[in-house]
This record gives C-alpha cells, sequence and structure tokens, in this order.
C-alpha cells in the first residue's frame, strides 16, 4: 500500500493543477480584451508564414482569378478583400485579365465584367472565427461557389483585426463592417434581388445582424451592445447606394444563408468544445451561480435568435420577401445543431400571418430521419421562406463547402429550379 501513495500524490498534484490552470482560464476570460481575443482568435492564423492572401493562385485559384481590394469602414478602419470571379467566365476572359494585369488594371475588369452582365450574381461571405480569408477550408468554399454557375461572384473580406484588415474586433465593428461589404457591393450597381449573404459559424451571426440592419435600420439598434463608452450604437448605411431605396425603407436580398449557427454566444459557450474536445463552461454545470456571473461579464452577445425573430417579424409585413435557409451537420462537434433548430424556431415564431392579404403559414415539418432532414415555413404565396436542413456529415467547417450549400445558393437565385420537396 505504501508503494501507491506516490501515485495518489501525483495524481492529485496533476488534477489540482488542470484544476488551477482552468481557474486561471476563466478569471481571465473575464478581462474584455482577453476575452476578444478568446472569441474571435483573430490572431491564430498563417500570414505570418505564407503569402496566401496575396498569392490566391497557389490556393488552387485561376491566375488573376481573384482580385484583392482595401474596403473603408464608416469608423476609419481599412478591410481587406478578396472579389472572385466566376469560373466559366474567368475561362472566357484569361487572356484578357492576364494583359489587364501586366497594367494593373485586372481588378477593375473583373469589376467591369460583374457589372455589365445584366444577369450576373453575387455571394456576399462571411467567415467563422480564427484564420482569415485564405485559410484552411475557405477557398473550397469559393471553389464550390464560383464552379457552380457562370455568373456568381464571390465577394468576402476579413473582419477587422483579421489577416491583413486594421482594427480589433467586438460585435459592433464586425457588424460595421459586414454592413460597409454589402454597400459596397450595393455600389456597383448590383440589385439586393442579385445578392445571397452567407455566413459560417461566426459568420451567421454577422449575417443575421448585416440582414437585420438592411431589412429594418430602426429595429436593428435595438439589438445591438452599446458602445464602450456607454452610449449607443448606430450602424451606418450607405445612401448613395442605388439599391437602398429611400431613407428608412428595408432591403431585401435573394436570401441569407446561414451555415453551423449558434442561438447567441452565453447559449453557445454553456455546451462550446474548442476543436470539439475542450469544454469551456460545462465543467461548472453545478455551479450555477459561477457560471452566470461569468457570462454576465462577455460583452458581445451575439443574439442571433433574437434578430432573426426580429427579422422575421419585420418582413411578414406585406410586400416583403426573405428566404432564410439554415443549414447544419450532425457530426459538428462544436456547435449542436440543435441550436440550429432553436434559431429556425426563433425566426418561425417571429412570422405574423396578415388575414387582410388571406395569407397563412404553410408548414412541413416532416422529412426528418434520426434527426436528419428538411423543416420548411412559407408565408403566403412563397413571399417568405424558412428552411432548416439537418445533414448527416459535414462537420463544422467542412459543410459550408458541401454541395447542399452551393445548391441552397443556387435555388436562392432562382438558377435551378426550387422544387416542393419542403411539402
Amino acid at each position: 500500500m505504501p508503494a501507491l501513495l506516490p501515485i495518489f500524490k501525483k495524481a492529485y498534484w496533476t488534477l489540482a493543477a488542470l484544476g488551477g490552470t482552468y481557474a486561471a482560464f476563466l478569471v481571465l476570460l473575464t478581462n474584455p480584451y482577453i476575452q476578444r481575443h478568446a472569441l474571435y482568435a483573430y490572431k491564430i492564423h498563417s500570414g505570418r508564414w505564407d503569402n496566401a492572401l496575396d498569392r490566391p493562385a497557389s490556393l488552387g485559384f485561376g491566375q488573376n482569378q481573384v482580385h484583392a481590394f482595401n474596403l473603408p469602414t464608416p469608423d476609419g478602419e481599412e478591410l481587406f478583400g478578396w472579389h472572385m470571379l466566376p469560373l466559366t467566365l474567368y475561362a472566357r476572359h484569361e487572356a484578357e485579365l492576364e494583359s489587364a494585369a501586366k497594367t494593373n488594371t485586372s481588378a477593375a475588369l473583373a469589376l467591369k465584367l460583374l457589372t455589365d452582365d445584366p444577369e450576373s450574381r453575387v455571394v456576399i461571405n462571411f467567415h467563422g472565427n480564427a484564420g482569415h480569408i485564405a485559410q484552411g477550408h475557405r477557398p473550397l468554399t469559393y471553389r464550390s461557389l464560383t464552379s457552380s454557375h457562370p455568373r456568381i461572384h464571390i465577394f468576402t473580406i476579413d473582419y477587422r483585426g483579421f489577416g491583413l484588415s486594421t482594427g480589433f474586433p467586438t460585435e459592433t465593428g464586425l457588424i460595421t463592417d459586414g454592413i460597409a461589404l454589402v454597400n459596397h457591393v450595393l455600389s456597383l450597381g448590383i440589385p439586393s434581388s442579385r445578392i445571397v449573404i452567407i455566413g459560417q459559424s461566426l459568420g451567421t451571426a454577422v449575417a443575421s445582424a448585416v440582414g437585420l440592419h438592411f431589412a429594418s435600420p430602426s429595429a436593428a439598434p435595438e439589438l445591438l451592445p452599446p458602445k464602450e463608452d456607454g452610449t449607443a450604437f448606430v450602424a451606418e448605411r450607405d445612401h448613395h447606394s442605388p439599391s437602398l431605396g429611400e431613407e428608412g425603407e428595408g432591403v431585401d436580398f435573394a436570401a441569407i444563408i446561414l451555415v453551423a449557427s449558434f442561438q447567441s454566444l452565453p447559449k453557445l459557450l454553456l455546451t462550446y468544445r474548442i476543436g470539439g474536445l475542450i469544454p469551456i463552461l460545462s465543467p461548472l454545470r453545478p455551479y450555477h451561480r459561477l457560471r452566470e456571473y461569468l457570462l454576465s461579464t462577455l460583452k458581445d452577445k451575439w443574439n442571433t435568435s433574437a434578430r432573426l425573430n426580429a427579422l422575421t417579424t419585420v418582413v411578414s409585413t406585406p410586400g416583403r420577401n426573405l428566404r432564410l435557409h439554415i443549414l447544419h451537420a450532425r457530426n459538428d462537434w462544436e456547435i449542436p445543431w440543435k441550436s440550429s433548430e432553436e434559431n429556425f424556431r426563433a425566426a418561425d415564431e417571429g412570422l405574423i400571418a396578415y388575414s387582410a392579404e388571406g395569407e397563412g403559414k404553410n408548414k412541413s415539418f416532416g422529412g426528418f430521419v434520426e434527426g436528419t432532414g428538411v423543416k420548411f415555413v412559407e408565408l403566403g404565396a412563397g413571399r417568405v421562406k424558412l428552411i432548416l436542413e439537418v445533414l448527416r456529415w459535414g462537420g463544422h467547417n467542412q459543410i459550408v463547402a458541401d454541395v447542399p450549400v452551393a445548391i441552397a445558393v443556387l435555388k436562392a437565385f432562382g438558377l435551378v429550379e426550387d422544387t416542393n420537396y419542403y411539402h
């Protein structure tokens, strides 16, 4: 028995060390600066040892298929972004683009190819946390979508602080960045009916907030956190953009597509595991008060469910349109697929049936087999469509580059038949 004592001592001190490390980690997370570093993980990227942002061809794109641009924000930051040409369009103009590159005019030519085509479409992509626009699975997403149809262009940015963009990430900051990108695309003369906004993981929170901002400029600020100095924050819209309409009018897009979404940051942290393995707050389940205190220190809440509810409430009024398509994989070990189901439910609850218009809600909650399948809600004659699609495979990151997401984009643009398999 005495021989076992050293083993027990080692085990005791190992557990004590792990507990102390975990406690120190939680204390550090109450600091807003450290909290945001941990949440956005924007310093974790490959830009320090590769030049992928400046050499997209090294990621499998065609030479001069991707064009970098810098985008100023209303609050003085500068965002780095990419405009990606559809594969077929690029192939048709490869020689012209190569010639233009010699005089540094290929980016202007790429924009001309976009704006000269009255049938062109634009996907505005918002990525998840960590890394930059050229890292990991993200180029696979871009190549999947640009290869899916000869008229689909992609615009994406690195949020403030990410990649080559200036600044420090906050919830209000990232929403401002998203709004700036949408305004940029609208200012090119692309009507909102030919724009799809897509977000993955953290990007779903950005996409939801941006969608609400354009749908209802008056409702969106109510769900924004206060600025650091305690004053209210009101994101700006570029009212010179031709598709924005008059002051106060809402803007409806072809679709908002959310891939691997979460309800809110506080709810996510209750179950979130880093890399699907390391829990953050779930070990504190028996300590309710401590857990609630830690959640109360969060500066950025990212309440997507509330924003989706507000969005569908706004568009349920006559004359408005919305296609909200939520996708999630069952084998996502970072964000449970039930989170997307809750977001779908919040969006559904926001719909109001207008009896004066003779509108009612058509629902189909069938088709789920062992948790996979489609749920569907339609208001009126397809004026508002809410779609929840739960897939068997795709994980947390790969899903956004998979075929179901590309098909969701094609259907949103009306480029393939939107079959009634929902009914």
